[in-house]
């Protein structure tokens, strides 16, 4: 097993995990917003409009349940970026103001159990082994930093706030002020290291108010026998039982079936997108430039 360090994120992210949900599941909260933990990494480039995504034991919601409904890009980051450049800070010349985004180091118990042969035992992790970039023992483009870790630098020239702080996207800041600005992991300066597709229009049904928020499990999947032990919910006024997830026998069949969603949003086609607010990329983002 391997484990994604985020800078200030270590006791979240220990208790976050996908799982099967809890055996009721409570109306109340039903529409309220959530941050899919999927953002807290930085290497994750967004969601894709063309997917669901069902987020069970969210602790920002009552219903214990943050569903992304045919979403497309980050929640955290409207207008989306493309990839800032690695950096090594070691390395001079390489940018002037060079910012880590993330830390990476494998699980182990005993030196066997990583490829440096170098477990820190009281840490629990595999240490990388000589400090410096292209360490084999380090994903591309990270480097093996002093304290046994591998890091991953991007530059942010051009991102910097006269604080010397990051400037951030933030979901509640119009297109406009949010122009030029980079995707970060929530609640933190760590920039995103991945490119990312802009959201999808704002009058549409695919953007982040209108397809990412709390919601609940209130039916089996089409064709399903009724499940008596499981306790469905109600949808609320403004929402509607829909199937978002079928159940194709792979994974857990708690988190297959119907979900409620937000009355005429349940997803018809990429179309939909409309045209795309920031970064458009046609290999890789859905909608209109």
């Amino acid at each position: 097993m391997t484990r994604s360090i985020l800078s200030g994120l270590l006791g979240l992210l220990s208790v976050v995990a996908m799982a099967s949900l809890p055996s009721a599941c409570e109306s109340g909260g039903v529409g309220d917003p959530c941050l899919p933990e999927d953002e807290y990494d930085p290497q994750f480039a967004g969601f894709k409009v063309t997917e669901e995504n069902i987020e069970s034991r969210s602790f920002q919601c009552q219903t214990r349940i943050c569903l992304v409904n045919h979403f497309q890009g980050r929640v955290s980051c409207p207008l989306g970026q493309e990839a800032p450049p690695t950096c090594d800070p070691a390395a001079p010349g390489s940018c002037t103001d060079c910012k880590q985004s993330g830390s990476y180091a494998p699980d182990c118990k005993k030196n066997e159990d990583c490829l440096s042969n170098d477990c820190d035992v009281a840490g629990g992790f595999c240490r990388c082994g000589t400090p410096g970039a292209g360490n084999p023992n380090c994903p591309a483009d990270w480097s093996c930093a002093a304290d046994g870790a591998c890091k991953l630098h991007i530059c942010r020239d051009g991102l910097t706030n006269p604080d010397g702080s990051t400037k951030c996207q933030d979901p509640t800041l119009s297109a406009k002020d949010n122009e030029g600005r980079a995707c970060c992991v929530p609640g933190t300066e760590d920039p995103v290291a991945s490119p990312v597709c802009g959201q999808c229009a704002g009058n549409s049904d695919r953007n982040a108010e209108q397809a990412v928020y709390c919601s609940c499990r209130c039916g089996v999947a089409e064709g399903e026998d009724p499940d008596p032990n499981f306790n469905f919910c109600t949808c609320p006024q403004g929402f509607e039982c829909k199937e978002i997830r079928p159940n194709v026998g792979l994974g857990d069949p708690n988190i297959t079936g119907k979900y409620c969603i937000k009355d005429d949003s349940l997803f018809e086609g990429e179309q939909e997108c409309g045209k795309v607010q920031g970064r458009y990329n046609s290999e890789q983002c859905e909608g209109n430039p």
